[in-house]
């Protein structure tokens, strides 16, 4: 009977034991359930486009706040750093710097320092504790006469850049009377950016109306280049008339005339050179076409290297004695 007992017990418990395993799960991985979340993904956003400059597309013409000048930037790289009554000033990182200075009165023109003589320019840079020949070199000197108005333009090549702040270049150009002057000079960084920064410069215009130097225009009225008499000069260096030329386009030295220039044109050096060719001797007249080079009846441009070696647009080289075109002109004995 004990027996019996134990046995109905042992019974309960097992059937016991069995219902708890179906009820908390057992050790058979095949009863178990796992959920895995899988996490919405978050879009992925688009970057904002960031703008771009086209600089050779948009206009880069600058009319200064007072109305008085306008000049052409090299392009849109560039930005205005100052506008105001006596100075413009801009900037291109890449590129270099433009200032435009302005004085007028008794004041300004007795401080102010015009470079009307290429010695004068020299002076200028000497004054910055340069030194010609070592630290920077002039190069296309030009001085002009338009309406009353001396211009002049020339370029600082500087051999120093450690001395120059890190300019290869200075372009600069001068109006200038004798009761105001615009100074515009253009500071270059390297060789690339020198084309665009002399374009610019060449391309300042004064058009306020008070500015005694509006009269100054793009004509020239002067010495000619091939021996006519006309006396009319244009900005590309051509002239319009008629007489006798040699073949090389300009009055023969044998004929013993002028070649249209008046007796201060042909002996002052800033308006005419003889320049010989080293090959063979060749004499050539030069004048200044108004936009700082100095050009033969034939369009042909000449560069100067320094005061005594020059060059042509193909880089034939010539030799200045520091003559005018007196020299040319001068009658055969």
């Amino acid at each position: 009977m004990k027996n019996k007992r134990l046995f109905i017990f042992l019974t309960i418990t097992a059937a016991l034991s069995g219902l708890a395993t179906g009820c908390f799960g057992g050790d058979d991985p095949a009863e178990q359930v796992i959920v895995d979340e899988t996490p919405t993904p978050e879009p992925t956003q688009e970057p904002t486009p960031e703008p771009t400059i086209a600089p050779d597309v948009q206009d880069t013409t600058y009319t200064s706040s007072d109305g008085a000048v306008t000049i052409k930037l090299p392009d849109a790289t560039w930005a205005n750093k100052s506008d105001a009554e006596d100075m413009l000033s801009f900037e291109s990182p890449e590129q270099g710097k433009i200032l435009i200075l302005h004085g007028a009165g008794e004041e300004d023109m007795s401080s102010a320092m015009i470079p009307n003589t290429q010695d004068l320019a020299v002076a200028l840079e000497q004054a910055s504790d340069l030194e010609q020949g070592t630290d920077f070199e002039i190069q296309n000197y030009n001085s002009t006469d338009v309406n009353g108005v001396g211009v002049y333009s020339y370029t600082v090549k500087y051999l120093n850049t450690e001395k120059s702040g890190g300019y290869a270049y200075a372009v600069k150009k001068v109006y200038a009377n004798e009761s105001e002057y615009y100074s515009i000079t253009g500071s270059v960084v390297d060789d690339a950016s020198l084309a665009g920064i002399q374009t610019a410069v060449d391309s300042f215009r004064i058009i306020g109306a008070s500015s005694t130097l509006a009269v100054a225009d793009t004509t020239a009225t002067g010495g000619t280049t091939d021996g006519t008499t006309d006396g009319t000069q244009t900005t590309d260096g051509t002239v319009s008339g008629d007489s006798t030329t040699g073949t090389d386009g300009q009055g023969s030295s044998t004929t013993g005339n002028s070649g249209g220039f008046t007796q201060e044109q042909l002996t002052d050096t800033n308006q005419t050179r003889t320049i010989y060719r080293n090959s063979d001797g060749h004499p050539l007249v030069i004048t200044p076409d108004g936009s700082g080079n100095w050009v033969d009846s034939q369009g042909n441009t000449y560069r100067f290297a320094n005061n005594e070696d020059v060059y042509d647009q193909n880089d034939v080289d010539y030799y200045w004695h520091g003559e005018g075109a007196d020299v040319y002109y001068m009658p055969v004995e």
